[in-house]
Parts: structure tokens; sequence; C-alpha cells
């Protein structure tokens, strides 16, 4: 029911696992600006900059302390290269309903990718 935890038993038979702890909150699959490819829980993707996106949740975390993986893949004339995604130095945006990325190509250039995800792991609200 929703109002109880669901426990199953983990891959190797011996160890259980909370099922709601273990799914993803919020997710999605952008191209760094604001087109949203495909998601789950997101409202939007706010284009700051360069670089610099706000994603904001439709459904809002518990609380700021959540966890966000994100990778990203840029195309240009030297390949494909994979940028990193990082908190910017200055987070001051993280809210249980936002959180701010940064898309950096290399130790200094912040820009959009041609594929940029990210998910979410934490408690609702």
């Amino acid at each position: 029911t929703a109002a109880n935890s669901v426990t199953v038993v983990a891959e190797g038979g011996t160890n259980t696992t909370n099922l709601q702890q273990g799914l993803a909150k919020q997710w999605l699959n952008w191209d760094g600006a604001t087109t949203i490819a495909d998601s789950f829980n997101t409202t939007s993707a706010t284009d700051n900059a360069s670089g610099d996106t706000t994603i904001t949740i439709a459904n809002d975390m518990a609380s700021i302390n959540f966890a966000v993986s994100a990778l990203s893949k840029s195309n240009d004339n030297g390949g494909v290269r994979m940028a990193t995604m990082q908190f910017p130095a200055n987070q001051t945006a993280i809210a249980a309903g936002t959180y701010r990325m940064h898309c950096q190509y290399d130790n200094t250039t912040l820009r959009d990718a041609e594929m940029q995800t990210a998910s979410v792991l934490g408690d609702l609200a």
C-alpha cells in the first residue's frame, strides 16, 4: 500500500532491500539547454547559461539531502568526449524541488552537451 514499506529479496537471495529507497525519484535526458527528450517527475530544465542548468522537480523531495547522479556526452571536432557534471561551487539553488548542474568540458569551460542525463535518489515529500 502507499503507506507501507516494500521489502524484497535481493539478487543474491539472502539479503533484502527496501524497494522505495532503491528507486529513482526523478530523472531526465536533455540537450543541456531546455529541450527534454524524456523525463520522470521533472517540471523543467532552465538554461541559466552555457553549461549551467537548473532542474525543477515536479513532486518535491522531503529535504535537500538527496543524491544526484549525472553524465553528459559531447560531440566535437576531436571526436566524442564526455564532460563532467558537477554542482556549482557557489551552489545556492539547491532546494527540495530544484538542483543546479554545471557541465564542464575541460578544466575551465562550461558548455552545453548534446546529451545530458541526471537522476535523483532520496525520499519524496
